[in-house]
């Protein structure tokens, strides 16, 4: 119904506006025209003409009533006003035209938030007066309130000119205001505000400044309109839930980073909520992740010159400069907008990376699990190598505490989903894992223990760069797997949810928290899926979750770190591995396997290297490997011969269809990619090729080449250069060559580099077929010729 409400309403407009155009031609009279005579009798003659026309306005028809009644009771038979009615009337014909394609415009735009309206209702399944409020909301910015504050922005503006245009007229500055006081043209309205913007010079600063505040700072553009009957509630239960177990994971990964476990708790606080303050992702869980806290790994359990470990104060040192330098590369790479370089990088690549990070984070926490410790080398295979090696400082007891921890939280996982429940298995175990411990002591039996945990808030201070070299490939190493992480995952929940994030505004908001939290104890941090999917599935609507998230940690940390006392470190273990099993992507490698295997032989270059050479190496040759296979499909583009399909004007790749026929005396060729320096000579290779090809295999003599461009998208200047020495070639021996299915964009770069000197401008065509025909008729009349002559 309000479908068809709106479509009679356009059709009323257009209605209108079809009549104003029909009526304005009927009113072309020569009284526009026509020049004054001072004899008297042509003055008289005029005024009649003058009367009788304006009597129209004076008693206007129905009809007449809906197209002039903005002139109506203004109008005034006197040869002063003549020049002032003459120019309000073809303004007010403009505006009239001008307003209705806005008013056209509008209802279109209605339309398409109706449309979208009722398919979010549907899928919601909400109630009709939800839909009706929504509905009317929108009708009302669109025509009411935006139609009045437009007239009087506009009314606002004219005042102040009006009297100014108009001095010494009283009359006609009445009439002017009335016609102009009318108008609600939004080119109008836009240029006369930016005029006075542009007038104004003193305002240009607060405008720059209030444009950074919301370009740089994004809630400013959500939090003020945030609905605190309908969200906060949604909010609250998943920012609770999330920070919950974020208890658990956060000092599991401290752990996991090398460090004590309450800088996991200082970087899941206060850092919280910095990033609501500048990232785009509704939903995202940032936080301490595994895969970051293994590189960290790298440098805080790494030794010194001297062979020697470090020590606490040093491991935290390090991390909290990793996270200051972090979160400097990532402001910057955001302010320079460097977020397209992850196109650069394939999906196989990034999965095979994950999968190996997976196991070389299980290798680090196999010392919790087995019971016992091991040289940890810079090569995780040789780590694996010396845990089979030791195997018999084998420890029954933390191994089967860790087995019954992952069992219960796999127990939970699945009654969650079987029953829909939301009960936070990790911070389950670990309060069942600590009341057992203190009761049964069971640090007795080699199940290591946390011991005191210190409360308050954590201590500021700044980085100290006196190791900057030792952590400079990791901090680089972090902020692109960072960048990976994050944006990969709120580019997922925003689709799930219909909204999109920003990736350069991720990165300045992903530095900021690093770069902030590095100054509250934080080590580096980026977005978590499993949180993420958390407060995804848990109702969260805005970033206030993530606030709430913040808020439930630093509560524990100010006054319940003493109840963590007996948590053991295989709990925390155990923890990690049910979480970074996620990771392992096994049926990505069958999928890719199955479908192509140059990806599936990236996945594997990824995956083999990160876990025989290092995290840090193994990035850089997954990096290398996307980048060998750009350049590999650079140089080598995909070429194909053309033949016709028989009863059709259609050509297509002769080897996925036998059938088509080769036209002979000549070669068809595509080449599916641009044409610049990196594949230039190949496409020279490859015509040449074909032409020996041909040779041998045809008796009539090759007289015709025809380049299909439909994949060319772009041209450079080495490219032009081939084409003008192949035209001049087969110009000299004779053979007709032209293009066909040339796009626009290569089409004048071709005329820019002289490309018809050499072809003429009559060989480009818009089909292969036409290039086909008239490469015939050229060969016919060539022959006439030479026949002629002879």
């Amino acid at each position: 119904k309000f479908l068809i409400f709106m479509g009679l309403g356009k059709i009323k407009i257009q209605k209108m506006y079809s009549e104003n155009e029909q009526k304005k031609e009927s009113f072309k009279i020569p009284y526009f025209t026509r020049k004054k005579e001072n004899h008297t009798n042509d003055v008289l003659n005029e005024q009649q003409e003058n009367e009788n026309f304006l009597s129209k306005f004076v008693n206007p028809t129905p009809s007449d009533k809906e197209v002039y009644s903005i002139i109506n009771n203004w109008v005034e038979i006197s040869s002063r006003q003549n020049v002032n009615f003459k120019r309000t009337l073809l303004n007010s014909q403009g505006n009239f035209r001008k307003n209705s394609k806005i008013l056209l415009s509008r209802y279109e735009l209605f339309h398409l938030c109706l449309s979208e309206i009722l398919y979010q209702s549907k899928k919601n399944q909400e109630k009709d007066n939800d839909i009706l409020k929504k509905v009317s909301k929108i009708h009302e910015q669109l025509f009411k309130t935006g139609l009045r504050n437009l007239s009087k922005e506009f009314i606002n503006e004219n005042s102040t000119t009006s009297a100014d245009q108009n001095t010494g007229n009283e009359g006609g500055d009445s009439l002017l205001y009335g016609i102009e006081e009318t108008k609600c043209d939004l080119v109008d309205v836009y240029k006369g505000s930016f005029q006075k913007n542009k007038n104004a010079k003193k305002k240009n600063f607060s405008y720059i400044f209030t444009w950074s505040l919301y370009r740089f700072l994004p809630i400013l553009t959500w939090f003020p309109q945030y609905n605190w009957k309908k969200y906060l509630k949604n909010d609250l239960v998943a920012g609770t839930t999330v920070g919950v177990m974020l208890i658990a994971q956060g000092m599991a990964y401290a752990k996991l980073a090398g460090l004590p476990p309450e800088y996991g708790l200082y970087s899941s606080g206060l850092p919280l909520m910095i990033y609501p303050l500048f990232g785009t992702s509704r939903h995202l869980g940032i936080g301490p992740v595994a895969l970051v806290s293994l590189l960290v790994s790298q440098v805080t359990l790494s030794t010194n010159n001297a062979g020697h470990d470090y020590s606490e104060n040093e491991k935290v040192s390090f991390a909290l400069l990793i996270a200051f330098c972090v979160g400097i590369v990532q402001i910057f790479m955001g302010l320079i907008r460097i977020g397209f370089i992850i196109n650069f990088i394939s999906h196989p690549v990034i999965a095979g990376f994950t999968t190996a990070a997976a196991f070389v984070i299980i290798l680090s926490q196999l010392q919790y699990i087995l019971g016992y410790s091991v040289h940890r080398s810079h090569y995780p295979f040789m780590t694996l190598f010396n845990y089979i090696k030791n195997i018999q400082k084998f420890q029954w007891q933390p191994f089967l505490f860790g087995v019954t921890n992952i069992f219960f939280m796999q127990l939970i996982k699945i009654t969650n989903k079987y029953f829909k429940l939301e009960i936070p298995g990790p911070i389950f175990c670990v309060f069942v894992s600590i009341f057992f411990t203190q009761v049964f002591r069971l640090n007795r039996f080699g199940i290591s223990i946390q011991n005191q945990i210190p409360k308050g808030f954590p201590n500021v201070r700044g980085p100290i760069f006196n190791e900057f070299t030792k952590v400079a490939p990791t901090v680089l190493t972090i902020a692109f797997i960072n960048f990976l992480e994050t944006i990969a995952i709120a580019s997922k929940i925003g689709e799930i949810h219909g909204y999109k994030i920003v990736p350069d505004q991720e990165l300045l908001g992903s530095g900021m928290t690093n770069f902030l939290g590095s100054f509250v104890c934080a080590f580096p941090m980026a977005g978590s899926f499993s949180r993420t999917a958390v407060l995804s599935q848990a109702g969260a609507k805005t970033q206030v979750a993530g606030i709430v998230t913040g808020l439930v940690i630093i509560l524990t940390y100010l006054f319940f770190t003493p109840l963590f006392t007996f948590l053991p470190n295989v709990t925390l273990a155990s923890i990690i591995l049910v979480s970074v099993v996620n990771l392992i992507d096994y049926r990505e490698a069958l999928h890719l396997l199955r479908i192509r295997f140059l990806d599936f032989f990236a996945f594997m270059i990824s995956l083999i290297s990160t876990f025989m050479i290092g995290v840090e190496w193994g990035i850089a040759i997954a990096v290398c490997v996307s980048l060998i296979f750009v350049l590999w499909f650079s140089v080598k583009p995909p070429m194909c011969v053309l033949g016709r399909i028989p009863g059709t004007v259609i050509y297509r790749d002769i080897k996925w269809y036998s059938s088509c026929i080769k036209t002979p005396g000549g070669i068809l060729l595509r080449m599916d990619a641009p044409l610049f320096f990196v594949n230039a000579a190949v496409l020279r290779k490859k015509i040449r090729q074909k032409e020996e090809e041909y040779s041998e295999k045809n008796p009539i003599p090759l007289f015709y080449i025809i380049l299909d461009c439909r994949g060319m998208t772009d041209v450079d200047s080495t490219g032009l250069q081939v084409l003008n020495e192949l035209g001049e070639k087969y110009k000299k021996q004779g053979i007709f060559m032209g293009f066909a299915n040339v796009n626009e964009r290569v089409k004048k770069l071709m005329q820019a580099g002289k490309i018809d000197q050499t072809v003429d401008t009559e060989k480009f065509f818009t089909r292969i077929h036409d290039g086909v025909e008239s490469a015939i008729r050229w060969k016919f009349s060539f022959l006439k010729k030479f026949n002629e002559q002879n």
